[in-house]
């Protein structure tokens, strides 16, 4: 075959397969490979197949599959041999029709599967029902898919959804579609083209959508629509993880440059655990220096000065818990206790000794603890004051007799006497003994040192502060306190003999230690506030504290950074995957190859049919427009002045443009599946409604054609069309009565539709149940013999112009088809035979005088009436081929 380079030949040769080979293998992923192989090889891929190469695309990014998928089979031109046009579909009927406007309950039309089948009936008579079906089951053109809605009887009584069963032969095998309104359309019915009123506008202003294409170009759009769902899939999938990692945030207080935040914002699928826990790490240490740095940062002018105030009073604290931990300890308790208990001791037997020197004495309780006070006052006195520099007691003066110092009276002999034996009783052994003792006790009762810090005024506040800085040291520096007020009150009580002195002593914990390393540390701290108000150090100071607050703030969400982690890793494999299915290259090999191997054949093509409907004057035209899924042509009104060609055209232009793009379409879309049209010539005159006949005609020799017509003169041109071509014809007629639509008329279409061979045809069945009632019913027969010469007399009437005048001219159409009249030829013969032929059905169907002899022919002689007409038929027929044959060889025109 010689090679052609032409856009046709190309595509008739196979050139976009070896294109789309090319491409494939050179271009694709393996899995875009495999998958272009199975939509070659089946068309439409299942579930099962979705997820299978869904499998393959996670696969090939890293995601944990268990099984595994198979390896991808690469594309080759062998697949290629199922995807093309393939076995015909073929429509055989529609049946058990339910709930669809007013058809009638389980409606069924029949079509023929080869050729041309011709649905008439008048306005009303159900064939809307039936289209409506085919729109909703087959491909059609929609603007609103919701307008192909199919609604049952408005104004009946049935419910119920509206359904019925499409019988088809699909690749040589048959099955039964079952058509539900509303619901997902079967695939094999998407071979089926419908063209009606609603589409044919869409296809004017639209243009034609090309949406099965030829020879394999179909792959890469059919890949991108493939790309389209997986990546609705994995979007889906996506989605909760997605959600989950707007979750899943660390929240930081202010947006700023830290090591934490930078961290964060580096957080990917490859951040290990490691570096995870090392960016969280926090430890007493970062808060003890995050609270440091916060209150060096909050304090005020004075707060070195006050912070030294303070380092000072916790030290002197220090050295105060330390003093009365050692002051108060249970050795030193026990020590006053033990020199009490002596001192009692020792004052007793004092005691015991002056009662016996004193027992004459004028007064008692010489030597008690109360007389030891007045005698050691009087002393004193006596020392200091009445008597200084003298011995105690003084009884007597140079210049006279000395005075006591206790009554103030001169002293007589008696009462210096009792002052020296007073005296020499204190000095003496035993009540040095006891006057020791008690000494000893009192000096216990002088080294408890006082309570300064603890008891000062400001105490409360300046343990307010340390319970800040450390709770604990807080803590235990109050009970230090109350157990040193205890161990006090103890102490006092011991020493004094009072109440209480048995009790037993609190535990004493001296905080003193902690107290000195406190204070060291404050006044580190007030150094450093004293030198913080340097700008340079507060700003470091700054933003040592923020990394420290960040820093804190992430150690709270390390899980939640480690699943953050784990869900970018899942993040980034639906990333990669999706990558995977980006469409934009596939986009832009497919309109290459559609423009390389289909633009120019559609163009044509268009061209073509609009020669063929006599439109070509119009400039509307078509334009490619791109697209993911489809490879459509625009059309272009060829006007600035407006975008839409039905704002230019008339309706019968606007009808045989839509038609045009309809065949369009049809013709370079893969296979030979059915086509579906809709009262076609709608606005259209009658020249351009034999062109539709014609075209409809020439299109039912290539694939199954169904036509819907009231037209009757149409449905005459359709008939009288596929006659002349030879093309299959199967007609049907429709009817409605008062209560339901959709009926089938078993005679057929009407009489007026009937050429002169099915008319003889109706006769002869008809003539059967007449010429029963010959022997039944005189009557009857009479009136059917009547109507059946009635009805060869149209015959008759219908010859002249079909069979005598070879359809030069036909009552109803406005052609002249002068050609025809090289086959006109009249014999005298034949002529005389037609004239007695029509005179004798004229009188068997007129109304004759009842003085008339004109006897009812008996059926015999209706046999021989109809041989003979059919005879004369045959004998025209044969006249005009040989009338023919004699004359010079003419080509046949229209």
């Amino acid at each position: 075959m010689k090679d052609d380079t032409t856009a046709a030949g190309r595509l008739k040769g196979g050139g976009a397969i070896e294109d789309i080979l090319a491409w494939s293998s050179g271009k694709l992923s393996p899995w875009k490979q495999d998958a272009l192989r199975r939509l070659a090889c089946h068309s439409v891929l299942t579930k099962a197949d979705h997820s299978e190469v869904l499998n393959l695309i996670k696969a090939s990014v890293g995601f944990a599959l268990t099984p595994k998928p198979a390896e991808p089979i690469p594309l080759e031109k062998a697949h290629f041999g199922s995807a093309s046009a393939g076995a015909p579909l073929h429509i055989k009927a529609i049946r058990n029709v339910e709930n669809v406007n007013r058809l009638v309950p389980a409606a069924t039309l029949t079509f023929a599967p080869q050729g041309l089948t011709v649905v008439y009936g008048r306005n009303g008579s159900g064939k809307s029902g039936f289209v409506r079906i085919f729109r909703t089951a087959c491909r059609t053109r929609v603007e609103k898919p919701e307008k192909l809605k199919v609604l049952a009887d408005v104004y009946g009584t049935s419910h119920g959804p509206q359904k019925a069963d499409i019988e088809i032969e699909n690749a040589g095998a048959e099955e039964v579609v079952t058509w539900t309104s509303g619901g997902k359309a079967h695939e094999a019915l998407l071979h089926v083209a419908v063209f009606d009123s609603s589409a044919a506008q869409l296809y004017v202003d639209g243009g034609s959508n090309i949406q099965f294409l030829p020879f394999g170009l179909a792959l890469p759009h059919k890949l991108n629509e493939l790309c389209l769902e997986l990546k609705a899939a994995l979007d889906a999938e996506r989605k909760p993880v997605t959600d989950q990692l707007s979750a899943a945030i660390v929240h930081f207080a202010l947006p700023r440059q830290t090591a934490a935040q930078l961290f964060y914002s580096s957080l990917s699928a490859k951040t290990t655990d490691e570096q995870i826990d090392n960016a969280c790490a926090f430890s007493e240490n970062d808060q003890d220096r995050l609270d440091l740095l916060t209150r060096l940062l909050s304090g005020g002018a004075t707060t070195g000065a006050d912070l030294t105030a303070l380092a000072t009073w916790i030290g002197k604290v220090s050295t105060e818990c330390l003093a009365l931990f050692e002051a108060l300890t249970d050795a030193r308790i026990e020590q006053a206790r033990a020199a009490k208990t002596a001192a009692v001791e020792a004052r007793s037997l004092a005691g015991l000794d002056s009662s016996k020197l004193f027992k004459d004495e004028p007064l008692p309780g010489i030597g008690s603890e109360s007389w030891r006070r007045l005698w050691q006052a009087a002393r004193d006195f006596s020392l200091a004051e009445a008597y200084a520099g003298q011995p105690f007691p003084v009884v007597t003066t140079e210049e006279k007799d000395a005075t006591c110092v206790l009554c103030l009276q001169p002293l007589t002999a008696e009462g210096s006497d009792r002052l020296e034996r007073f005296e020499a009783f204190v000095v003496g052994a035993i009540a040095t003994a006891a006057n020791d003792a008690e000494t000893r006790v009192q000096e216990f009762r002088s080294s408890v040192p006082a309570l300064d810090c603890l008891a000062a005024a400001d105490w409360g506040v300046r343990l307010d502060q340390i319970t800040k800085r450390d709770a604990a040291l807080g803590a235990a520096l109050a009970n230090f306190k109350i157990c040193v007020e205890s161990r006090r009150a103890l102490l006092n009580a011991l020493l004094e003999g009072s109440k209480g002195a048995e009790a037993a002593p609190p535990q004493l914990v001296s905080p003193s230690a902690a107290l000195q390393a406190l204070a060291e540390a404050v006044s580190r701290e007030a150094d450093a506030a004293k030198a913080a108000y340097d700008d340079t150090a507060r700003a470091k100071l700054s933003e040592e504290r923020a990394e420290l607050e960040d820093r804190k703030g992430m150690s709270l969400s390390a899980i939640t950074l480690k699943k953050r982690r784990d869900l970018l890793h899942k993040d980034s494999q639906y990333a990669d995957a999706l990558a995977e299915v980006v469409t934009t290259a596939i986009t832009k090999r497919a309109n290459e190859l559609v423009d390389v191997h289909l633009t120019k054949v559609v163009l044509d093509q268009y061209k073509t049919e609009r020669d063929a409907l006599e439109i070509a004057h119009l400039k509307v035209a078509l334009a490619r427009k791109s697209g993911k899924t489809t490879a459509s042509f625009q059309t272009n009104p060829g006007t600035a002045l407006t975008k839409f060609a039905s704002d230019i055209l008339s309706e019968g232009e606007q009808r045989a443009l839509a038609l045009a793009a309809f065949f369009t379409e049809v013709s370079v879309t893969d296979g030979a599946g059915p086509i579906v049209i809709d009262d076609p010539i709608s606005s259209l005159d009658r020249q351009r409604g034999l062109r539709v006949a014609q075209r409809i005609v020439a299109e039912a020799q290539k694939r199954q054609v169904i036509v819907f017509t009231h037209d009757l003169i149409f449905f005459n041109d359709l008939c009288h069309e596929a006659d002349s071509e030879r093309a299959p014809l199967h007609t049907i007629a429709l009817f409605a009565d008062g209560s339901n639509a959709g009926k089938i008329d078993p005679v057929g279409v009407i009489w007026k539709g009937l050429n002169v061979d099915k008319r003889l045809k109706r006769i002869k069945n008809d003539s059967v149940a007449v010429k029963k009632q010959y022997t039944i019913s005189p009557a009857d027969y009479e009136v059917g013999m009547k109507n059946l010469y009635g009805r060869l007399r149209d015959t008759y009437e219908r010859a002249v112009e079909e069979v005598i005048f070879c359809d030069v001219v036909r009552r109803g159409s406005d052609r002249v088809e002068t050609q025809k009249l090289r086959f006109v030829h009249l014999a005298d013969a034949l002529a005389i035979k037609f004239h007695d032929g029509m005179t004798k059905a004229n009188t068997h169907s007129h109304d004759n005088p009842e003085v008339a002899a004109v006897q009812t022919p008996t059926p015999t002689d209706f046999e021989a009436d109809l041989a003979a007409i059919e005879t004369l038929i045959a004998d025209f027929r044969a006249e005009h081929q040989a009338a023919e044959s004699k004359r010079p060889s003419m080509k046949p025109t229209r």
